[in-house]
């Protein structure tokens, strides 16, 4: 699958596509989380997130084994996001070893004990709007498989958005 080309952040466009979804409906959320268990599970890693990128903040709207300040906030600041890269570059984004990556300063790595990333995009009406993701707290070498897993995922992600929103 060709990776689409990714818009600005705050593009008109893909901010009206995020504004129409329905992102605080509980069945949602629900739908989401059972997504980012069953990738937790597949992967093998401890925590899995379903994310909306927006201009100025990413939102977790689906999580599994996340039970830090970051699930009662609902996300991060964009600069502390991993998941922006896979949004801007419209591909996956993979860090095996955070702390000896370019994230080495990210206060998810140096507080919160994020060791090991990969996400890939999330597309919904033609706009990149998020990503799915899995977080370990160890660094690992993610597998052809594990991104496999997180594509599939993300086009279930992608169907289940479709649904809560009006495009």
């Amino acid at each position: 699958m060709r990776p689409l080309p990714a818009p600005p952040l705050a593009d008109p466009a893909r901010m009206r596509v995020l504004a129409a979804i329905d992102f605080d409906n509980p069945g949602l959320r629900a739908a989401l989380d059972g997504v980012a268990r069953r990738t937790a599970e597949r992967t093998g890693l401890p925590v899995s997130l379903v994310t909306l990128v927006l201009n100025t903040a990413q939102m977790t709207i689906g999580k599994s084994g996340l039970d830090n300040w970051i699930a009662v906030a609902d996300g991060t600041p964009i600069e502390w996001s991993f998941c922006v890269n896979a949004v801007t570059s419209g591909r996956a984004y993979v860090v095996p070893d955070a702390a000896g990556s370019e994230q080495a300063a990210n206060p998810l790595v140096t507080r919160d004990g994020v060791a090991s990333y990969a996400g890939v995009p999330i597309t919904v009406a033609g706009q990149i709007v998020g990503a799915h993701c899995v977080l370990g707290t160890e660094a690992h070498r993610f597998t052809p498989d594990d991104l496999t897993e997180l594509e599939t995922a993300a086009a279930e992600i992608t169907a289940v958005l479709e649904q809560y929103g009006s495009y």
